[in-house]
């Protein structure tokens, strides 16, 4: 008994079966292909059977002045005779006058206008040469040629003769022949170049002929002519395109046998035709029209063309584009559902446990046992990769979720340290600046660490009854130590001020004690001035810190003078007192480089001539508003950007 025989199955790994479905994406991108070009296509050739059309049609229209022309000539002279005995007489006077301006002699000029000009000027014919540029000043011209230059190009136009030769480009070799009026006169006007420069003119009166006929004579004329020869022009498509010409009552003169003017062929279409000649657009979302009206007869001459049929062998062809795409993408939604259907299992369960493990306890080992249960069996393609990689990955967070819940607490407890530190800091400074020892004096004093803690400081300490010590500083670095070492500053100032030591006096046994203990070469830039309220003297010194201004009024002035480097850089450097006084009704305002080095997000700095231009515009004076407007003024420029140093402001109304 033969053993089954096991089957084989074709195994992919999860990267082709992307790149299967990827070809089969690649449909999508053949039927919007298929679309954009169905509808340039479409664009194409509707944009070029309009653009036909529109070419065609100045054909026709030309073609209709001329031939009106040509017929009204043909009609009202009879036969033609008259017409071709004035072609025969042009051709005889052409002949003679080049003869004649070609030997360059005045006399024979003269017997050219007795003999030549003299056969063609009779009762009934008048002949002359006219300049193209200036119709009325030509060869041989009369005061009757001039008034002939005045008829007008016939019934219906203001046109003149003299207009005719300025404006058409006659061509040579040629006649040209029109029907003038000219008062009660009515004259057959023929016409051939002499020269680029001079055209020679013949009217025969043809009064008493035209009274032969009657007013719809040409008008029947014109239209049998036109018949025979209108089919000429239509040269895009017999079957798409029509000729219609009909009269202002809609009264049929030429139309095709099985052809009927459209519907929404509006009568406002009309009236912009009869107003300037000529309307082009579309009729409806099929056809598209020229119609210009003819004034001479009154006619509309209607050409249309049928854009449908134009691309309908096209919409033909997409059809079945269409049809072998659609069924295309369907073959391939089949097979990728095939291809995808494990692949999409395994993701879902896959799915199911990262949803699980983000509500989890991922500290608890059992949870994590039970995470590793839940993913799908181990395979050899990508998605058997990324199940083991989540297994691994929930031990790895399980272990790190207990070492961030232990860093965490470290994090807490030294954040309380830090919060106490705080505290600790600012109650070494002054707890109120609005003390009845500080009267008639007002001070206003305004803090921003850039951190937790900062290294900022500033105090008022009563000196005696009439004085009051200033102090405000910046030390070299932030953060805890800077909190330290601001600390100490603080407590050896108010020691020295106990000891009513001078201004000089206090800033050399700072810079002693700060250099003496001082490992991690730590300074602090200081200014401590002694003021006095009632004579408004201060004496200070300036060891490295940020120039003071004592402003009123719209007035800024800088105090200036350093009196040596920032405490705790030299040991053993004399410190050196300045004075000066501050106006009664005056403001002092100091400040670190927390203030002047605000950066906008640019990185540009705030800078002193933006303080000093703030104090000079202020109209406030109460220190406390002062402090209060600086600080936004700051936050404004600042913007987005971070606070990058500690900020403190003093301010002291005097």
């Amino acid at each position: 008994m033969s053993k089954p025989v096991k089957s084989t199955r074709l195994r992919f790994s999860f990267k082709t079966k992307v790149m299967l479905l990827s070809l089969c994406l690649l449909i999508v991108p053949l039927l919007l292909f298929s679309y954009y070009s169905y509808d340039a296509l479409k664009k194409h050739i509707v944009q070029e059977q309009k653009e036909a059309l529109t070419s065609e049609s100045h054909v026709l229209q030309e073609f209709v002045s001329e031939n009106f022309q040509w017929v009204l000539s043909e009609s009202i002279v009879p036969l033609f005779s008259i017409r071709k005995t004035n072609e025969e007489q042009l051709f005889l006077i052409k002949k003679g006058i080049t003869q004649a301006m070609s030997f360059r002699d005045d006399n024979l000029m003269e017997i050219a206008e007795d003999y030549i000009l003299g056969a063609g000027n009779t009762n009934r014919t008048s002949t002359f040469i006219s300049n193209t540029s200036k119709p009325y000043k030509g060869m041989f011209v009369s005061e009757k040629s001039r008034r002939l230059l005045e008829s007008r190009l016939g019934s219906v136009t203001d046109k003149t003769l003299a207009d005719l030769i300025r404006d058409r480009d006659l061509e040579k070799d040629k006649f040209y022949h029109y029907y003038f009026i000219n008062g009660r006169k009515h004259y057959l006007g023929s016409l051939t170049k002499l020269t680029d420069d001079y055209v020679i003119c013949l009217f025969h009166d043809i009064t008493e002929t035209k009274q032969n006929y009657d007013d719809n004579f040409l008008e029947k004329a014109f239209a049998l002519d036109l018949v025979s020869t209108i089919t000429a022009i239509n040269r895009i498509d017999p079957d798409s395109t029509n000729i219609y010409v009909f009269t202002d009552d809609r009264k049929s003169i030429i139309r095709k046998q099985a052809y009927k003017l459209p519907d929404t062929l509006d009568e406002k279409y009309l009236d912009i035709a009869r107003t300037n000649d000529v309307w082009e657009g579309s009729l409806d979302e099929d056809n598209y029209a020229y119609i210009f009206y003819f004034k001479q007869t009154g006619w509309f001459f209607v050409y249309s063309i049928n854009l449908a049929d134009g691309v309908s062998a096209l919409n033909d062809s997409m059809e079945i584009i269409w049809i072998i795409t659609i069924l295309l993408a369907g073959t391939c939604i089949f097979l990728c559902s095939s291809i995808l259907r494990k692949p999409l299992s395994s993701l879902t369960s896959i799915a199911k446990t990262a949803e699980y493990i983000e509500h989890t306890d991922l500290t608890n080992k059992e949870e994590i046992a039970k995470i590793a249960q839940m993913l799908p069996e181990k395979s050899n393609d990508e998605i058997g990769m990324l199940s083991e990689t989540l297994k691994e990955m929930s031990c790895s967070v399980s272990d790190k979720a207990i070492e961030l819940l232990s860093a965490n607490a470290q994090k807490r407890q030294l954040e309380g340290e830090l919060n106490a530190a705080k505290e600790i800091q600012m109650g070494i400074l002054p707890e109120s600046l609005k003390l009845s020892e500080f009267s008639p004096l007002k001070l206003s004093a305004l803090q921003v660490p850039a951190k937790e803690v900062g290294g900022d400081l500033y105090d008022a300490i009563s000196f005696d009854e009439d004085r009051i010590a200033l102090v405000i500083g910046d030390v070299s670095d932030k953060g805890v130590p800077a909190a330290l070492f601001m600390a100490m500053t603080v407590i050896l100032i108010r020691e020295c001020v106990s000891l009513k030591m001078p201004v000089e006096q206090i800033a050399l046994e700072l810079n002693r004690n700060l250099c003496q203990h001082n490992p991690n070469m730590m300074f602090v830039t200081l200014f401590v001035g002694v003021l006095n309220k009632k004579t408004g003297e201060l004496s200070y010194v300036n060891c490295g810190h940020c120039v003071p201004y004592i402003f009123s009024d719209g007035n800024v002035d800088t105090i200036e003078g350093l009196s040596g480097p920032a405490i705790g850089v030299a040991p053993g450097f004399e410190y050196k007192s300045f004075s000066t006084n501050v106006p009664l009704n005056s403001n002092l305002f100091f400040f670190t480089d927390g203030v002047s080095e605000a950066q906008n997000p640019q990185l540009e700095l705030y800078g002193e001539k933006r303080i000093e231009h703030f104090l000079k515009k202020l109209k406030e004076t109460d220190p406390e508003r002062v402090c209060s407007k600086m600080m936004g003024e700051l936050i404004l420029y600042r913007n987005k950007a971070a606070q990058s140093d500690d900020i403190t402001i003093l301010c002291v109304r005097n």
